[in-house]
């Protein structure tokens, strides 16, 4: 059954990449919980537990946790000590890996499993936008193998080797450019022109990645796709406007590390 969301979808301002939005995330959340069946709002828990696997790493760093996750500080604890709380993939890793330090350098296998973990057991909107996060993000890091000289087979190393782009990115690894998928084309341009600019680059990934939730929404307005798009593309805007130069090129170097 559908479920049509007309006052939250209506009570959400417009976002535009650049512009400070008149809703911010915490606000966001506490009209989504408001508003939304159970079952609907698990496809927004799911798409926050995507930061609090990013906020695992910020806590074994010893760094400030986002605010984007579904778990607080003290939560993120209690879940990783209890084992209780994350799906089994976490707690695999976990099991593999006793020492801080592997599980820090090891920890693009748990973004994977995310993927891994997610793709399967979702559906619609959710399940498309996680698809594109996923491949695009191997896209790019087969450009930016390429220009820094990288060994795609170590920097994919935890991926399916099986799967069909994984296998495209692979094959191509004694060429001396990377061609991505036809889908994909937009990126290469994308990189083209800003393989060089760390900040720019970023900032150029946030505007694609914001247009391309729109096509994958399309005229869906009122349902959990455009809450759940939403979401996506508020966190973006604020991301964008969160960059300064220097973390510009850590978060290019992160894209590619989460991607391996």
């Amino acid at each position: 059954m559908t479920r049509n969301y007309y006052f939250l979808a209506n009570a959400l301002p417009e976002l535009q990449i650049g512009v400070p939005p008149d809703l911010d995330f915490r606000s966001f959340i506490v009209l989504a919980k408001n508003n939304l069946w159970d079952v609907d709002y698990e496809e927004i828990r799911i798409l926050r537990e995507y930061y609090d696997i990013q906020n695992i790493r910020s806590f074994w760093r010893e760094e400030e946790i986002s605010d984007r996750g579904n778990y607080d500080e003290n939560a993120l604890e209690e879940a990783l000590l209890t084992q209780e709380g994350f799906p089994p993939f976490v707690y695999d890793f976990l099991d593999r890996y006793d020492d801080v330090e592997e599980r820090l350098y090891n920890f693009p296998a748990l973004v994977a499993g995310y993927f891994q973990y997610y793709l399967p057991r979702t559906s619609g909107f959710l399940h498309d936008y996680l698809t594109f996060e996923r491949e695009w993000r191997l896209v790019f890091t087969g450009f930016r193998a390429k220009k820094l000289g990288r060994d795609l087979m170590k920097e994919l190393q935890f991926e399916d080797p099986n799967d069909d782009l994984v296998a495209q990115i692979i094959a191509q690894k004694d060429a001396k450019n990377y061609e991505p998928p036809d889908r994909y084309a937009d990126l290469k341009v994308l990189f083209e022109e800003h393989g060089d600019a760390p900040m720019e680059l970023h900032q150029a990934l946030c505007d694609y990645r914001f247009q391309k939730i729109d096509s994958l929404l399309g005229v869906d307005i009122f349902t959990i796709n455009r809450i759940v798009g939403y979401m996506a593309q508020l966190i973006i805007v604020e991301k964008w406007l969160e960059l300064d130069r220097k973390k510009g090129e850590q978060i290019v170097e992160s894209i590619v590390k989460e991607a391996s």
